[in-house]
């Protein structure tokens, strides 16, 4: 940028920063786009939400917060570990990105089984359960712990594949949270 040479981390901060608000555009797009009129006959269902506004909201902004943290801290902790830096051939960027996704879901899968044992159902998984029908808005109403867990799953496949590039993780991220914000979009 104007011969500003940027760090790995300050590279991948950039990048996600980038990225998260892009996810933003999107979830405002995907939430306007349920209630519009004109998108009335893609969507699924008309929204059932067992929670007044005023917590949802509050939840959600919660939740945006803990989701920059953990993705920001994770990064910092585990950045020597798990990232390198320098030229990235882009066929072994999208391979890194791929394999490390590929890993995320399959973990992901026996995760979300354990989310849905009833103890864990009642106490974490469920207060994302409340939106019988989810607009994209609702990708973000979750537990801290299954947050937590998600993003933490997310690091550890990474880290499994890993070392990645800084690029091959913005990839894998990238696709990640757009998937969980496209799936909870009701449209």
């Amino acid at each position: 940028v104007g011969g500003l040479v940027l760090q790995p981390l300050q590279q991948l901060y950039l990048l996600v920063t980038i990225t998260l608000l892009l996810n933003g555009w999107v979830v405002a797009f995907l939430a306007w786009a349920y209630y519009a009129p004109r998108y009335a006959e893609r969507r699924f269902h008309t929204m059932v939400m067992r929670v007044p506004w005023g917590r949802r909201i509050r939840v959600m902004l919660v939740t945006s917060a803990l989701s920059l943290f953990f993705v920001f801290g994770f990064a910092r902790l585990l950045a020597d570990r798990i990232f390198y830096a320098g030229d990235a051939a882009p066929l072994r960027v999208l391979a890194e990105a791929t394999a490390a996704l590929l890993l995320y879901d399959f973990a992901y899968y026996g995760l979300h089984r354990i989310m849905h044992i009833k103890k864990v159902m009642r106490f974490v998984h469920g207060e994302h359960h409340r939106a019988r029908n989810p607009s994209a808005l609702d990708s973000f109403f979750q537990h801290p712990v299954e947050l937590f867990s998600g993003i933490a799953l997310m690091y550890a496949a990474v880290w499994v594949v890993g070392p990645v590039h800084v690029y091959s993780f913005v990839v894998a991220f990238f696709v990640y949270s757009m998937l969980n914000i496209v799936v909870h979009s009701g449209v």
